[in-house]
């Protein structure tokens, strides 16, 4: 049983042989060091239960490289320390251990919305496929049960009731989910390791005719408030679902045709202006005021039956084969035939990095506010002249 001062030269010193060798300090009794034939050296320390007596226990530290010498002593006379006031800090470790192996998904699905996914500008969709595609079929499960096998089966039976594109949002929930746990040391490791999204997606290049447009936003307007509003404002400015979605009345200032998304709001994590076209403001002015929330059916939580009201809408607009994303695409799409800028396209969307490249894109800071308004308000007049809303139809 080899026996040294565990200091740093010494340590730096050892290397590994055929078997697992445990260097014991020469100072305080218990304390030790793991060296591995392959050179990993894991401090611990060993005692005996002063209560009910027993099998030593070895307490492990940590990597020496993560610890010093002096950090791995001082946690050994803590652990010794506690032993002396009659506790066994291995066992409680141990039972401590199970009892977070042992949490249930569901369990730890709410404290990870709570905790991260409520923070992030997607959590409204992460939530959504968290309840609807994982709990139901992993929710009463430990944690720790969960293999690779059955991430794999969960992934697969979405792809097989014809549904790519969810798989891989599903794929990606569970691995920022397994990931959490691993963070938090609720896992060693996560399942998904080493998996990767189960198909391709290609960008979408759906871009709706000036026909499909009207349609669908005259559909919009026999659907009403919320989703039928959402829909148009969507038409009218560009912007994305959940910005739309999420409006509330202290972003507007409707006197001057202003709508400022905040940076907490925006994909790119940029605050961004929106002129609103004197369409745009005529809907949101008639919108209720229910609460915050512009488009909600209480003013206080957002609207969430977008698949339902989405399939109704095709029936009513009869148009099909088309996202809410592509009224986006739409819109910018629709600019370029009407002689607006790309660049000014670009800062209507709040992208980050636009048509201006290179070292232009670097020094070119100015936002265009002026040519925005202009712009929204010449998409503003195309799409109420397409409805054929005369007084706007210039």
């Amino acid at each position: 049983m080899p026996v040294c001062r565990l200091s740093k030269n010494v340590i730096d010193s050892l290397s590994g042989s055929d078997t697992d060798v445990i260097w014991w300090d020469d100072t305080l009794k218990g304390f030790g060091l793991k060296v591995t034939p392959k050179g990993r050296k894991v401090f611990l320390v060993q005692y005996r239960p002063k209560v009910g007596g027993g099998n030593a226990r070895k307490y492990t530290i940590g990597q020496y490289g993560k610890l010093t010498p002096q950090q791995a002593r001082a946690e050994a006379m803590r652990v010794l320390a506690e032993r002396e006031g009659g506790r066994d800090p291995q066992a409680e470790r141990q039972a401590k251990k199970l009892e977070v192996m042992s949490q249930r998904v569901e369990d730890l699905v709410d404290d990870f919305i709570n905790r991260h996914v409520s923070q992030n500008r997607s959590a409204s969709e992460t939530i959504r496929i968290l309840r609807r595609e994982v709990l139901p079929d992993f929710g009463t499960r430990a944690v720790s049960e969960l293999c690779r096998a059955d991430v794999d089966r969960l992934i697969h039976n979405i792809q097989a009731r014809g549904a790519p594109i969810m798989a891989n949002r599903a794929f990606a929930a569970i691995r920022k989910f397994l990931a959490w746990c691993v963070g938090r040391g609720i896992l060693e490791n996560s399942p998904c390791e080493g998996m990767r999204a189960p198909s391709k997606e290609r960008s979408r290049e759906r871009v709706l005719s000036d026909e499909e447009l009207k349609s669908i936003l005259v559909a919009a307007r026999t659907m009403g408030h919320p989703f039928g509003s959402i829909v148009q404002v969507l038409g009218l400015t560009g912007q994305r679902r959940n910005e739309v979605g999420l409006m509330t009345w202290a972003q507007l200032d409707l006197s001057n045709g202003q709508w400022v998304i905040p940076a907490e709001r925006a994909k790119n994590g940029k605050s961004h202006v929106v002129h609103l076209s004197e369409e745009a403001k005529a809907l949101i002015s008639s919108s209720p005021r229910l609460g915050d929330l512009v488009f909600s059916n209480d003013g206080k939580r957002p609207f969430q039956g977008y698949s339902k009201c989405k399939s109704r809408l095709d029936q009513v607009s009869g148009i099909n084969n088309w996202t809410l994303h592509d009224l986006r695409r739409t819109v910018v799409s629709g600019m370029a035939r009407l002689g607006i800028p790309p660049h000014v396209a670009d800062k209507i969307l709040n992208h980050q990095s636009g048509s201006i490249g290179g070292v232009a894109a670097i020094y070119q800071r100015h936002e265009f506010l002026d040519e925005r308004r202009d712009a929204l308000e010449i998409w503003g007049r195309h799409v109420a002249a397409l409805l054929g809303i005369a007084e706007h139809a210039a």
